[in-house]
């Protein structure tokens, strides 16, 4: 008797896990124009291996900051649903800039931080986990300062910090063939919307994607979706690659 119900309670277990195995990954991108140029949401979902239930949001607009995201009553009811298992900020460039005289306060009165903190609060009481993603400047100054700033932001929000400025300037150096800036000479071109990508999953999962980001239907450049949720349809097969599946292993590791 006590092994048949030791056999039962070992067979309950092993469907626990199963059906934990196959949960759902739901992820809300949280940002503005580095967001949606390229599709970054659409490049990180097409990462999912085979089997992989998963679903990625975006809710972007152009110029926005996270304050702007914090007053954003669609942004408040995406998080307060408490549908996200994890949740992705990026600030508007510059905005976590940190240099010299803003490094003696320890960053304390950086406007980012209040609407990064909040954002973070509502999406952790919802239940989701948080990431930082960060931005980039146009030197190894500036980036420095700027991701004092956002390290600083990280910490503060309790969020899982993505770091993309300095690397992004190393890699560019050593691959300087890579399409890094977009034409217009300030948003991300496809290798650093790849790049975001990756380390975006790696951050996430814990481990190097196995391919590299590719983008189903049209690469957006404006807003696909002022003021609403865009879901992406993760059942439309991948039209663009943003880089070739041979650098994508180093854009996700490489410093």
């Amino acid at each position: 008797m006590l092994r048949a119900i030791a056999a039962t309670l070992l067979a309950i277990l092993a469907v626990d896990a199963s059906r934990a195995a196959e949960a759902t990954r739901r992820v809300l991108f949280i940002g503005n124009s580095l967001t949606y140029v390229n599709d970054l949401p659409n490049a990180f979902a097409s990462l999912a291996p085979a089997g992989m239930r998963l679903e990625v949001d975006m809710i972007a607009n152009g110029g926005a900051s996270l304050a702007d995201a914090a007053r954003n009553p669609m942004v408040v009811s995406a998080l307060s649903r408490g549908r996200y298992t994890d949740v992705v900020l990026q600030e508007r460039g510059g905005d976590a800039f940190c240099p010299a005289a803003c490094q003696a306060t320890a960053a304390a009165e950086l406007p980012a931080m209040h609407s990064a903190r909040e954002l973070a609060r509502m999406a952790r009481a919802g239940g989701a986990r948080v990431f930082y993603l960060g931005t980039w400047q146009s030197s190894q100054e500036t980036n420095e300062a700027l991701e004092y700033g956002e390290r600083a932001i990280a910490k503060a929000s309790d969020a899982g910090y993505v770091e993309i400025a300095e690397p992004r300037r190393k890699l560019m150096l050593r691959r300087p063939g890579l399409a890094w800036t977009h034409a217009d000479g300030q948003h991300p071109g496809y290798a650093t919307t790849a790049m975001m990508a990756l380390r975006t999953w790696r951050a996430m999962f814990g481990k190097v994607p196995a391919s590299a980001p590719c983008v189903a239907g049209e690469v957006h450049y404006h807003a696909p979706l002022p003021g609403g949720v865009l879901h992406i349809d993760t059942s439309l097969a991948p039209r663009t690659c943003l880089v070739e599946a041979g650098v994508a292993v180093e854009l996700a590791e490489g410093s």
